[in-house]
């Protein structure tokens, strides 16, 4: 994989449960008000991502739609901060009631603390 290349490649995604599993094991786990975090080091050279996005929470397809595309561009743009993690990120119920620029706010806000507790 080319490291100066900022798509969102199959090999940046996680995609089957083995590979979700092994995040869920021994997470380290962050919250906020909109998301949960859960990351843990992988043995490849890049990060991976996964999202999961309930319906329960976010009733409308073009809502969660446009959740998923704020995360994978932060990831994609980001890719490099995140060293060999696989990260996971879930939405939490109150997601509903913000609005797209609270959303973005605790979405960078995640991930910065994420990388202060992670060293690259």
């Amino acid at each position: 994989m080319k490291t100066n290349t900022y798509k969102f490649q199959p090999e940046l995604r996680l995609l089957n449960k083995k590979d979700y599993s092994h995040v869920f094991d021994k997470a380290l786990k962050l919250n906020n008000k909109a998301f949960t975090l859960l990351a843990r080091e992988n043995n490849l050279s890049h990060p991976r991502l996964g999202l999961i996005i309930a319906k329960k929470n976010i009733k409308l397809a073009y809502q969660r739609n446009g959740i998923k595309r704020l995360l994978r561009e932060h990831f994609r743009l980001q890719q490099k901060e995140y060293a060999n993690f696989d990260l996971v990120v879930l939405t939490r119920r109150d997601i509903a009631l913000l609005n797209k620029t609270d959303i973005i706010g605790y979405r960078n806000d995640l991930f910065a603390r994420f990388c202060k507790r992670c060293p690259k």
